[in-house]
Formats: structure tokens, C-alpha cells, sequence
């Protein structure tokens, strides 16, 4: 399961792709999670190679190593950012049943809110990605209600106090402005719940359109909703880079890397 001495039982369990190291704590405390048929809530637990551990009564193999798959998928609008939940109409993982692979979403957009998606099981990478520390750059597209002047542009990227702490600078460049509404794109590089959203409405502007086009050098290109394409090995190395992983490690599954797969 893992080396002698053992390792923490959320790293084993985002290193087989169960979700990214910190959705796996959650899946720890709501109690899925059996070491040797025990129910273990407490994310320090350290887990050796012949224990056996299961999610959601599955066994994890350890025979076979997993599989590392990386998609990007443009998100369509009313599309939860989940791979299970039954009162959803539409999950994101409506659109990967063909694939064998347990993936996961990196980070979250919510279900308003379209574009560039990044589906994975490799749970170093995806925590990398998703930890502020790394400062993974963000790029979304936004429409907002009113005429949002160049002193709020610059409040806004100065930082908003909201509820959990002051968000952290980000940059905000105008595309189109008209006496109705205005048409930007925000780079950030953090990525508090539903951020862009609320830090407009507590300028007075209400998001009616929000589109995420790149997430570090990934780019949603010309990818329809509801596509999705494998990444290349270049775009899994570049990735890498970005979060200060070394090389490409082993990449498997990549041969039909730009390969599209439509709606589903």
C-alpha cells in the first residue's frame, strides 16, 4: 500500500485517484473510508502495505498502478462540479462514463458558471494546483450589470473583505463597456467560493455571464460545451512545471491526447 513506514491515509487515497488531497478529507470524515474493515475519520492516519482499505466498500487495487488520465472539459452552464450527487439533473461526470479511470474535478465551478475544467485521478498534481501557495493563475471571462468604473476596477483589485478573510490582488481588464453593462476579464490566483461573483455583487454589479478560459497555461481554445479533450503529454508537463513538479513521471493513456469527445 505504501512504504514501510508508512503513509497518510489521504495521500494513499489521492494517489489512487479518489479525488485530490482535499476532497479526500472530507470522504475521511463522512465516515467512507475502511482500513482492515474499521471506519477511520481522522485524516493523520497512516496506512502499510498489507492493510487493506476500501471507499465506499471498494477495495483499492494495489496490484495494478493507476492509470494518470488528465481532461479538460468545457463546462456547459447547469452543470454541477461534482461526481456524485443525487439531486443534480447533470454532474460532470455525466460526461466521462466512458472513461474507466475514477477521475475527479480540480477546484470548482459552479453550476452557472462555464468553461475550462480540469478532470483528473492524479491527487499530488491536483492539490498543487488548487493550493494558493502554488499561485496558479486563473483567467475568466465576466459580464456584469451597470458600468463598473476604473476606482471600483481598482478596489477590486486591491482585495474584498468577504465573510472567510480579504481576498488576495488580483487583475481586472476591461473588454467592453456600455450604459447597461460591462464585459471584463479577471485574473486571480486563489479561488474562494464562488469569488468573482460576490466580490462584483459587493460593488453593486451582479454577474449575468462567467466563463473560466484558462487555468494556468491551459486553455479552453476553441472546445464547444460539453467537449472535452485529453491533454497532451507537453500541456501534463507544463502543468507540472507550473507547480513545481519535475518531469512528466509516467503519463499513460496519452496517445490520443488532442482526441475530442462531444456532449453527452
Amino acid at each position: 500500500m505504501g512504504k514501510t513506514k508508512g503513509e497518510r491515509l489521504q495521500v494513499v487515497l489521492a494517489r489512487f485517484g479518489v479525488a485530490s488531497r482535499r476532497g479526500v478529507v472530507a470522504i475521511i470524515e463522512e465516515g467512507r473510508v475502511r482500513v482492515n474493515g474499521s471506519i477511520i475519520r481522522g485524516k493523520g492516519r497512516r496506512v502499510f502495505p498489507d492493510d487493506k482499505v476500501t471507499v465506499d466498500d471498494t477495495e483499492l487495487s494495489t496490484d495494478v498502478p493507476q492509470k494518470k488520465r488528465y481532461f479538460i472539459l468545457n463546462k456547459p452552464k447547469g452543470v454541477m462540479t461534482t461526481m456524485q450527487d443525487p439531486n443534480a439533473k447533470r454532474t460532470v461526470a455525466d460526461f466521462f462514463k466512458d472513461v474507466p479511470e475514477r477521475l475527479f474535478p480540480v477546484g470548482r465551478l459552479d453550476r452557472d458558471t462555464t468553461g475550462l475544467l480540469l478532470m483528473t485521478n492524479d491527487g499530488e498534481l491536483a492539490y498543487r494546483l488548487t493550493h494558493p501557495k502554488f499561485g496558479i493563475e486563473k483567467r475568466y471571462h465576466v459580464r456584469v450589470l451597470g458600468v463598473v468604473t476604473q476606482a471600483k476596477i481598482k478596489r477590486l483589485e486591491g482585495g474584498v473583505d468577504l465573510e472567510e478573510g480579504k481576498t488576495a490582488p488580483c487583475r481586472i481588464e476591461v473588454e467592453k463597456l456600455s450604459s447597461r453593462e460591462t464585459s471584463l476579464f479577471v485574473k486571480l490566483h486563489e479561488g474562494k467560493k464562488r469569488q468573482i461573483r460576490r466580490i462584483f455583487e459587493k460593488s453593486g454589479h451582479r454577474v449575468i455571464e462567467l466563463e473560466r478560459l484558462n487555468y494556468g497555461p491551459l486553455s479552453i481554445e476553441d472546445l464547444r460545451f460539453g467537449e472535452r479533450r485529453e491533454l497532451t503529454p507537453r500541456e501534463v508537463n507544463e502543468l507540472k512545471k507550473a507547480t513545481g513538479l519535475s518531469g512528466l513521471g509516467q503519463i499513460s493513456g496519452l496517445s490520443q491526447s488532442n482526441r475530442r469527445v462531444g456532449k453527452h
